[in-house]
């Protein structure tokens, strides 16, 4: 046993809390025995051990009464369940300097919706966006249903299905089974070849140097990352959805590139576009094939403008194409989120 990469302690509303980046809805109000908990934990002690090891005579401080093995053993079950501590380590899917910030300032009104709160946790290592773009989502979804804007729910860019699977709990919350859910992806983990306006916003360009991506021109790109690539095929994507009890009818998953699938397979209408590809060809071209498919009042997001160069360019360049702007929306550090105005 031992602490997992990418479990912090930090401070929230004055008090020391424990967590983990990837479970940013299971932070744990943390105290002393805590801290002093996880300093053995860190140094090595043995499950078995760790009440011995706190009791007063080997701490030295008689005043403070041992814990006991029952008390420890709870303790050690919640630590596993935040993913504090863990028997079997795995890297953080999170940038630790990022998600902590993101965790630890979530606001009030996100726990204090319980049909949100059960539904992200049900979507827990399914997806790497933050707590604020998920209940995002979450409204968003909620919006198009009470405004009756018609059309199926379309994500661009899936990986495990975490945030399609949020909209399908979203929609089952509110008795709608009736919505198609459209998901684009690989589901194999190959993306195209970053071009000249792809990187990290505020970067140089990525300029693939040789041997980054070993496919001829006009293939996708491989991009093997670890855990990353685990439970991303398009029958478990299908699979986790429809074990949710969303009618397997309803969800179609479209392998390949956008560029190949768009706009051949896509849907008529649609209520709500969710755009996650990160690189500008693929996010423009998903803007020029579905944004006109969009219903009027539907709901656009867009996963990573702010944070990847084109993504961010690709929005801009289309939006500023239209007859009629919009407000593109801050989400949190990254992503947009904006709703398709009425026809003139």
């Amino acid at each position: 046993m031992r602490l997992n990469d990418g479990a912090f302690v930090a401070a929230r509303d004055g008090r020391l809390v424990v967590g983990h980046v990837d479970r940013p809805f299971e932070l744990w109000q943390a105290d002393a025995g805590v801290l002093v908990l996880l300093a053995e934990i860190a140094r090595g002690t043995p499950a078995g051990e760790l009440a011995r090891a706190l009791a007063p005579e080997a701490t030295g401080r008689a005043e403070v009464s041992a814990p006991g093995a029952a008390a420890v053993s709870a303790a050690l079950a919640r630590l596993r369940q935040a993913h504090v501590v863990t028997d079997a380590p795995r890297p953080a899917l999170r940038d630790a300097n990022i998600e902590i910030a993101r965790a630890v300032s979530a606001t009030p009104d996100l726990h204090a919706d319980a049909a949100f709160m059960r539904a992200a946790r049900a979507c827990e290592d399914l997806t790497l966006t933050s707590a604020a773009a998920r209940y995002a989502l979450w409204t968003a979804v909620r919006h198009v249903v009470s405004a009756q804007v018609p059309g199926a729910l379309v994500e661009c860019g899936v990986w495990r299905g975490g945030s399609m699977l949020l909209a399908a709990l979203a929609l089952k919350d509110m008795g709608v089974t009736d919505r198609d859910l459209y998901l684009y992806d690989t589901f194999g983990w190959d993306w195209e070849k970053p071009g000249e306006h792809d990187g990290f916003a505020g970067t140089a360009p990525a300029q693939p140097g040789p041997g980054s991506c070993p496919a001829p021109d006009g293939e996708p790109c491989g991009q093997p990352a670890g855990g990353m690539t685990d439970g991303v095929s398009a029958a478990e994507v299908h699979r986790r959805i429809t074990a949710a009890g969303y009618p397997a009818g309803r969800i179609h998953c479209v392998p390949g590139l956008v560029q190949d699938t768009l706009p051949d397979r896509a849907p008529a209408t649609i209520a709500l576009l969710r755009l996650d590809t990160d690189q500008y060809h693929s996010t423009l071209h998903e803007l020029r094939e579905l944004y006109p498919r969009v219903a009027p009042g539907g709901v656009v997001l867009v996963d990573d403008y702010g944070k990847l160069s084109g993504a961010t360019r690709a929005t801009d360049e289309y939006l500023a194409g239209l007859d009629r702007p919009v407000l593109l929306h801050r989400i949190d550090t990254q992503g947009r989120i904006f709703v398709k105005p009425a026809e003139r």
